[in-house]
């Protein structure tokens, strides 16, 4: 009953008019500033890639932690197994077409991750106990929209951020990693629940400082790991990708019946699933991985806003497009585990496994990453109460061990809710306060770039 009931409201709540607001709230944003991942792309790499390899950094001494490390925080957030299963799921749903709608909504949705970042940074705030800097779409919400209603939405999100990184960051997680430990190397399900709760107790009882530097290590880890052997797999079968590529594209725009699903258009099919499973990825517009940038010691909103662009990129572009690749050339039947069966076709039992460790890496990131989201969002609905904390944390490592033994189709619904939940009050929020960020962003530019863009320049009429 219970279950019905949720998917019904699911199906609702992320029905076509909320894709359709998403997406043209990325529009929006994008053509109001000038299409900047395009017009200012030099300087965005010079900015997040080049500063990595740079002797200078662009933190302020003694205040947040690095640009890097804040990105890696929210791309452990976002970067989990839906890089991986939820690819497969949209091959299977929407065919490879989905594959280029999920590029369109990716592009859109660059300029949304960018907008929830600056808007991050630009209204975040220094706990006066700890120092730390504490930011997120409740703060520039409450602060944002005046009177009642910014409390309101800001009290909801909060609510509702908490509530997901149960469901989202802690059980569906800890269950994906125990699946796949237990079919690569038999290891059984009280084992993991008992190394995974022990692990991430240890992470939370270092505060955000210990969280941070986590993901810093384990994002670029299990990244290069887990491309390395998407590498391989493709390289095995290279004479495939361009016919990949051609059925990405001539998908995408087909107008005969989805032999996948049996029903509807292909184009408005792959066009749906690819654009919702795109959001469910990187995340642009629900916030949640705008609290991890918060922390950051950026000089300006606008650079760490850049780092924003970056993640989408790096996530949705750069690895689901991997995968799709692997899927796609290798072969195999579209499928949910469409990855894991490419690995074993091509590699063995030795790709089995590593794609496990791959998905172990990857989930567990995700497990640090929300189990911050839901701290702030705690420490925001209570401030100044360790009870409050304390319980939190209590209850978050007992989600991660029953996760490691329960099936979760009722908690993967809950997921999905709750995400919908989330969606609704930053985007009025991004909306709301977009002429602020398009103003401070046309004055970064003005005032910081040595030599004019022959490009398309950022309007000095507001949109």
């Amino acid at each position: 009953m219970l279950q019905s009931i949720l998917d019904s409201a699911t199906e609702v709540l992320w029905g076509r008019g909320t894709i359709a607001l998403t997406l043209l709230c990325g529009f929006y944003f994008t053509v109001c500033t000038g299409f900047l991942p395009i017009t200012r792309l030099t300087t965005i790499l010079r900015k997040t890639i080049g500063s990595v390899f740079s002797f200078h950094s662009d933190r302020e001494k003694g205040k947040g932690v690095s640009p890097f490390a804040a990105v890696s925080t929210a791309l452990g957030g976002t970067m989990g197994v839906g890089n991986i299963v939820g690819v497969g799921a949209a091959l299977q749903l929407g065919g490879a077409g989905s594959i280029f709608w999920m590029w369109v909504g990716a592009f859109f949705g660059m300029m949304t991750k960018y907008m929830e970042v600056f808007l991050a940074v630009e209204f975040r705030q220094r706990d006066p106990d700890s120092r730390a800097l504490r930011g997120g779409p409740m703060y520039y919400i409450s602060k944002g929209i005046s009177g009642t209603l910014g409390k309101i939405l800001a009290v909801l999100f909060c609510i509702f951020c908490a509530l997901a990184s149960f469901s989202s960051g802690s059980m569906t997680q800890t269950n994906a990693i125990a699946q796949s430990l237990w079919e690569s190397f038999s290891l059984s399900p009280t084992f993991c629940a008992v190394i995974l709760t022990l692990l991430c107790g240890w992470v939370l009882s270092g505060g955000c400082d210990r969280a941070v530097k986590t993901c810093s290590a384990l994002v670029p880890l299990m990244s290069l790991f887990y491309l390395l052997g998407c590498g391989v797999i493709l390289f095995f079968y290279r004479q495939n990708i361009p016919d990949a590529f051609h059925q990405i594209i001539t998908q995408a725009f087909s107008t005969e019946t989805s032999a996948l699903t049996g029903t509807g258009v292909g184009f408005f099919v792959s066009m749906r699933v690819g654009i919702s499973r795109g959001i469910f990825t990187h995340e642009a517009g629900l916030g949640s991985a705008s609290i991890a940038h918060a922390c950051s010691g950026a000089k300006s909103p606008v650079e760490q806003g850049f780092w924003g662009i970056f993640e989408v990129f790096c996530d949705t572009i750069l690895v689901c497009s991997i995968t799709a690749l692997v899927i796609l050339a290798s072969g195999v039947p579209l499928s949910p585990s469409a990855a894991q069966d490419a690995f074993l076709l091509c590699l063995g039992t030795g790709g089995g496994r590593m794609l496990s460790i791959a998905i172990t890496l990857f989930a567990f990131a995700s497990v640090i990453s929300f189990c911050l989201y839901g701290q702030r969002c705690i420490e925001y609905l209570f401030p100044h109460s360790t009870t409050a904390l304390q319980i939190y944390r209590l209850l978050f490592l007992t989600g991660c061990a029953v996760g490691c033994f329960t099936q979760l189709p009722l908690v993967f619904s809950l997921a999905d809710l709750l995400n919908a939940c989330l969606l609704l009050p930053n985007l009025v929020a991004l909306v709301i306060l977009s002429p602020r960020v398009f103003a401070k962003t046309r004055e970064y530019f003005l005032k910081g770039e040595r030599r004019p863009c022959s490009s398309v320049r950022l309007s000095q009429k507001s949109c």
